[in-house]
């Protein structure tokens, strides 16, 4: 498989909208997401700190960027309830593929902060971000 990444997200969004249908809907997993966008922009600051770079048009990109995924998140919620007539399982399986991508960035953060990880957290980070080790090294 040639972009294992997109099987491994899509595979987590599915199970996510799985478990939000079994348990009754929308609501935790987006609750999840919004508490992992909170501890990414946190750590991701305190990166700037560490390395002594810390720049406003940075954090405010990186909070554009999270405001916009709430914002399709919640498109992609009113258009499921009023197409679909369902109550929010997509939405849940969508913000389960992004949980993915804000815990990559939390544990990238760790990394840059000098926290030392196992390799195999490493070689997950390079499968879920699309890379091999000869792009980062």
């Amino acid at each position: 498989m040639e972009r294992t990444d997109i099987f491994i997200k899509s595979t987590i969004g599915v199970v996510t909208g799985l478990v939000s249908w079994m348990i009754g809907g929308f609501g935790l997993v987006f609750t999840v997401l919004i508490g992992l966008m909170m501890i990414d922009f946190i750590t991701g600051f305190m990166v700037g700190i560490y390395e002594k770079n810390i720049n406003s048009r940075i954090g405010t990109l990186g909070l554009i960027r999270k405001t916009y995924v709430i914002l399709l998140i919640g498109a992609v919620f009113m258009v499921e309830s009023a197409v679909l007539g369902s109550n929010g399982i997509i939405t849940d399986g969508i913000s389960g593929a992004f949980v993915v991508v804000e815990l990559v960035s939390i544990v990238e953060n760790g990394g840059k902060l000098g926290i030392r990880l196992p390799d195999k957290v490493k070689d997950l980070i390079l499968v879920l971000k699309n890379k091999d080790k000869s792009e980062i090294e």
